[in-house]
């Protein structure tokens, strides 16, 4: 939503940039909402305990892990001024009025600068997902990420790279790791 006058915050009654799924609650349609989470640390489930989901609850499978090896804390946020990018080749699925996709080349090179600090801690790719919020930002990463490993991408995600001409199905024949890529949305709806 980029007109600001037109959206929830705003508190007019547009409220265009609320979802139909929102609506729908609001109005008291029937609806189930996530109870027990099982992918999340409880540090990182904790920020949307206070946000969201104030009665979500960790599963047993969620506790007690291991401290990430090389880090002071389990989570860890970053802070920048780098302003992102529009990708023109590329439109999200999840904001259908956007024209492009957002991608960040410093939060690129961060990102590989973390995956190799944490293979040097002794985490394999198999141990590593990296998730962003935007396509442009998957494409990014995938290309940069090409020389070192290869990135698995999930079917939504590939699809539309592909139907933005931006996944070419030549593939490399040196033996590299594999490491997981995806955009949120995809990552939460697919096994793993």
């Amino acid at each position: 939503m980029n007109n600001y006058n037109l959206t929830v915050e705003k508190g007019e009654g547009f409220d265009l940039n609320r979802s139909l799924f929102e609506r729908l609650v609001l109005k008291g349609f029937p609806h189930d909402t996530l109870s027990v989470q099982h992918r999340m640390r409880p540090e990182i489930s904790a920020f949307i305990r206070s946000l969201t989901y104030p009665t979500l609850q960790d599963s047993p499978q969620t506790q007690n892990r291991e401290n990430i090896r090389g880090l002071q804390s389990n989570v860890v946020f970053l802070n920048h001024t780098h302003a992102e990018d529009d990708d023109k080749r590329i439109s999200d699925r999840a904001d259908g009025g956007a024209m492009s996709s957002k991608h960040n080349t410093f939060e690129v090179k961060m990102v590989l600068k973390i995956v190799r600090y944490l293979a040097q801690q002794g985490y394999g790719s198999d141990n590593i997902v990296i998730l962003t919020p935007y396509l442009g930002q998957l494409s990014m990463l995938r290309d940069e990420l090409r020389n070192e490993t290869d990135a698995i991408l999930n079917d939504l995600d590939s699809s539309d790279l592909s139907k933005a001409g931006l996944l070419s199905s030549a593939n490399t024949n040196k033996k590299k790791t594999r490491i997981r890529l995806a955009t949120i949305g995809t990552y939460y709806i697919t096994p793993g």
